[in-house]
């Protein structure tokens, strides 16, 4: 062990430039190709993401479509009322209907629903989940949070 502290590196002999350029070599080759190795396994990565995003955004626009075609969410609210009292089994009673004007005060301490906003109340009749509604509102450029006052 004393004779190891003891050696004076000035007095070892050079090392061999031809393995060291050896040694460098090696390094940089070997950095290289992993670096190679990894790019492309990320580039692969990266074209199946974009594979499944364009797959997903082909699977949304269907389902838009799907919801674009049902009748219910594209008539106005008035037409809906109409046919649900014409579908309806109740028999007319004698007694006598309240007045209109009974019936409007209690809606006049809500607030009034917007009319662009009738297909995504529709929405939510049929069974769409609030939160999908939510961003189809906020997709349109309209306030996602307006909805939440009438529910």
């Amino acid at each position: 062990m004393d004779t190891l502290d003891t050696v004076q590196k000035h007095e070892l002999p050079p090392t061999n430039q031809k393995r060291m350029v050896a040694f460098i070599n090696h390094f940089i080759v070997s950095t290289v190709t992993f670096l190679n190795k990894f790019a492309s396994d990320c580039e692969t990565r990266f074209v199946n993401y974009e594979q499944k995003i364009q797959n997903l955004e082909a699977s949304l626009m269907i389902v838009e479509a799907k919801l674009a075609s049902i009748d219910v969410l594209k008539q106005p609210a008035n037409t809906v009322a109409i046919e649900e009292n014409k579908q309806s089994t109740i028999p007319e009673t004698t007694e006598p209907k309240p007045a209109p004007e009974q019936e409007s005060q209690p809606e006049v301490a809500a607030p009034e629903k917007d009319p662009k906003y009738d297909s995504y109340f529709k929405m939510l009749q049929v069974g769409v989940p609030l939160g999908a509604v939510k961003n189809k509102i906020a997709s349109e450029g309209l306030n996602p949070d307006y909805i939440d006052q009438f529910l």
